[in-house]
This record gives structure tokens, sequence and C-alpha cells, in this order.
């Protein structure tokens, strides 16, 4: 097993958190953001970075109530932002799906699962269309499910076919 180095950020998150329960308010469900890859401007930057950085509505800072704690990329860029924004924000980058939904154990781990297929370098079919690997993706996160005996949502960026 991968011994986790923890971070300052991820001291200060850990003790926010327990300030928050205090407070009474909820903790931030935990989320695994499974993606193509991750570059800038890419559907999972612009999507899991307003869950890692907070967004602004009417130009007000608006705290995500989530929190991305692992990721899986399908494919890794020469320009790819997954593994600085992983350290940068203390989650953990997985080599399989199934790992990144159970944090490195034996059952699902998170309370939702994050979906985005879209970029990356993949093969066109017959009618010109990527045939970007989003159902594949989508059966591992059901399979984890499956063998968990338990389901969170799941929000898919994109339609499962092409």
């Amino acid at each position: 097993m991968q011994q986790r180095i923890l971070s300052r950020r991820v001291l200060l998150a850990g003790a926010a958190a327990g300030v928050r329960r205090l407070a009474g308010q909820p903790a931030k469900k935990k989320v695994a953001a499974i993606v193509t890859e991750y570059r800038y401007r890419s559907h999972a930057d612009v999507i899991c970075g307003r869950i890692l950085d907070g967004y602004y509505p009417d130009n007000v800072r608006t705290e995500p109530r989530t929190r991305i704690v692992s990721m899986y990329t399908d494919q890794v860029p020469e320009n790819d932002m997954s593994r600085s924004l992983a350290v940068k924000h203390g989650f953990h980058i997985y080599p399989s799906v199934c790992e990144a939904l159970t944090l490195g154990g034996a059952r699902l781990a998170v309370g939702a699962v994050l979906l985005v297929g879209e970029h990356g370098n993949y093969p066109s079919n017959g009618r010109g269309q990527k045939v970007y690997p989003r159902y594949e993706l989508f059966r591992q996160v059901v399979d984890v499910f499956r063998e968990s005996g338990r389901s969170v949502p799941l929000f898919c960026d994109k339609h499962l076919s092409y």
C-alpha cells in the first residue's frame, strides 16, 4: 500500500472539517474525479477546477460543498495539470477507476463521482466521431457500485455513446 505524505494543506483541510462539524456544518462530500485527460481549459479543468478552487457567480466567491479526494486520468499529455493540482490540493491520483473510487481499499469510499470524458488522443469512428471511452469508464464505476452493494450520485459531463 502506498504511504501518503501529510501536507500542510491536507492538515489544514482536516482541521477545517473538524471546526465545521463542531459548528454544526456538514463535512464536504468526498468526490472521485474520473477524467480522460486534465489540461488547461479542458472540460476537466473547467468542471473540476470549480470544485478545487471555488467559483464566482455574480462576482461572489462561493465555496464548494464537495471536495475532490481522488482522481483517475485515462491519458496524461505533456501539458497535464492533474499531477501538480494533486500536490496543491492534497488529493491522490490512482492508476485505476476502481482504486480512485475505493481510495485504494476494497469498497466504495466516496460520496459522489464526477465523470468527464472529453479531450484526449482517441481514434475516430467511420463517421468521424472521436471514440472517447466514456461508456467503458462508466461501466468501471458501475462495477465498483455493484461490488460495494451501494451507489452514490454520478455526474457525467457528456453522453455515454458516440
